[in-house]
Parts: C-alpha cells; structure tokens; sequence
C-alpha cells in the first residue's frame, strides 16, 4: 500500500511537471520574441494536445521506472499505471473543457518559419503546399484532400492562418537531425490523434488514451530484464520510441484504409486504432505473464 501511495505521489509530480514545464518555456518565448503577438484562441489553440504526448509518454516512462525500482508486482502496476494515467488525463482535459477562451500566443511567421517554398503541412486526411515564400498570407498552394482531386489556390480563399491551426508542421527541408525530426513527426502526429479523438467527444478520446497506456504499460517487463537499470532504461526508451513510431504508423490513412477492409463495417474505422492498441498490449501482458511462469517454474 506505502508503495502505491508514493507510485500516485511520483506520477502525480511528473505528470504536472512535464505538462507545465513546455507552457513555461513557451512564455518564456514570447517574452523574448516582441513580434509574436497574444491572440485569444478557443481551447488554447490545442496547444495543449500538443504536450499531452510528451506528458503521456514521458511519465508513463518514469511511472515504469519507478515501479521496478520498488519490485512492484508486474500486475499491479500496469493496473495502477493505466489508472493514473487515465485519471490525470481524464481531469486535466475535463479542467481545460471548462475553460472557454484562452490567451496564447500565435504569430503566423513563427509558424510558418520552419522552411521555405516547399513548406508541407501534413494532416491526417489534409495536406497543404505552399508554392512560394511561405511567410506571404497570399502564397499560392496546393491542397490535397484524401479520395479528391487536388486544389490549386493561386490565392488562399481564407486566412493563411486559419487554414493551419492543428496541423503539423512539416518541412521538405529542416535543419534538425534525422532522428530528432521523427520523434517530432510522430509526437505531433499522436497529438493530431488527440485532437481528432477531442472533436469526437470525450469518451473517443479516453479509449483511444487507455489503449496507448495499456501497450505502454505492458512494458514493464523490459525493466526487469538485467542486472543493470540503467540499460533497462535505455531499453525501454528504446521501446517506447519503437510504440510511438507504430501509433503513428497505424494512424495513417493509408493502414487505416487497409485495415477498414479487412474488418469491413463490423468495427467503426475511427475505433481502429484504438483496438489494436489494446490488443498489442494485452498480448504483450500475456507474454509477460506467460514468461514469469515458465521462469519459476525451471529449476535453478
């Protein structure tokens, strides 16, 4: 019990810490930079979906951490962990829901900043191409929409602005290492996830949660496989980066598209995902249980 009450203690703190501390840096931000103005955005502009995958992943990470750390039982903590997890995110975006308006900061150079003619903005069925300096409000683009013809816009028909808002940035070229702009990629792709299943509703948005954090709790077995826990922890990173890289894989058009045909109309194409996260991490608990089992059952 002492263990449990210091497990919601650690992942209570990590979880406010690493949702606070990207708002913080971003005031910090603006503060330094005069040209970004505050504009008031309903919901925050989602700013805030835009940390959530970091919060999730990263305290999940340390809620893992931790409880190997103590010899917490496997099952209980991917129990408590998944709980946690789903509490916290629960009320933190019940809390947000409640707020209507929310000042933040929004300069249309900051963001289209991050390239030059080119810049691609990929959503999940969505993707604009500005075909010259993209810093221009009238730049001509292109828009690609799944299932339709493309759209050539020699002059955008709404606010260059606007049409960005909850879509991840993108572009052909970047200064970032390889590495660094795919984890980018894929966090902001999770993010779009968490937006989408929002504009859903709230349920759509806690199951999708839950399967995420079932399939990350599920891991808990990787840090306990050695002596050492610091290379547990590397290994774990490790994977945690291999299951941030398969959401963003399964969320792409083209793997739900297969994956709809496959399962016809018995299954809502937006639940999914959501499903096969479950199932990935209920089969790695199986395996886990399974693998404890044989293990003290060989001689020694």
């Amino acid at each position: 019990m002492k263990n449990i009450v210091r497990l919601m203690f650690v992942f209570s703190i990590w979880f406010i810490v690493l949702f606070v501390v990207p708002w913080v840096m971003y005031w910090f931000y603006i503060r330094l930079e005069p040209s970004v103005q505050p504009e008031l955005v309903s919901e925050g502009g989602l700013f805030w979906v835009m940390v959530l995958p970091i919060t999730i992943y990263g305290t999940m990470l340390v809620g893992l951490r931790y409880t190997a750390r103590v010899s917490m039982p496997i099952s209980l903590s991917i129990m408590s962990l998944v709980i946690l997890g789903l509490g916290c995110t629960g009320v933190l975006t019940l809390g947000i829901s409640r707020i209507r308006v929310i000042p933040v900061p929004i300069s249309q150079d900051k963001i289209l900043s991050l390239g030059e003619p080119g810049l691609l903005l990929p959503q999940t069925d969505k993707s604009v191409v500005f075909l010259s300096d993209p810093h221009k409000p009238q730049s001509p683009q292109v828009i690609s929409v799944q299932d339709k013809p493309l759209i050539y816009e020699p002059v955008p028909q709404a606010d260059a602005l606007a049409g960005v808002q909850g879509m991840s940035l993108s572009p052909f070229r970047i200064n970032a290492p390889a590495a660094l702009q795919g984890i980018c990629n894929d966090l902001a792709s999770t993010a779009t996830q968490f937006g989408t299943r929002l504009n859903q509703g709230f349920i759509p948005f806690i199951i999708y949660t839950g399967g995420l954090m079932v399939l990350l709790s599920s891991l808990r077995v990787i840090f306990t496989l050695g002596a050492w826990p610091l290379a547990n922890l590397c290994i774990g990173i490790l994977a945690f980066r291999g299951v941030l890289a398969l959401e963003a894989l399964l969320n792409t058009p083209r793997i739900q598209s297969d994956l709809f045909f496959l399962v016809g109309e018995r299954i809502p194409k937006p639940l999914l995902s959501s499903l096969l996260l479950y199932l990935l991490g209920l089969f790695l608990i199986l395996y886990t249980a399974v693998f404890h089992l044989i293990k003290s059952r060989s001689p020694r």
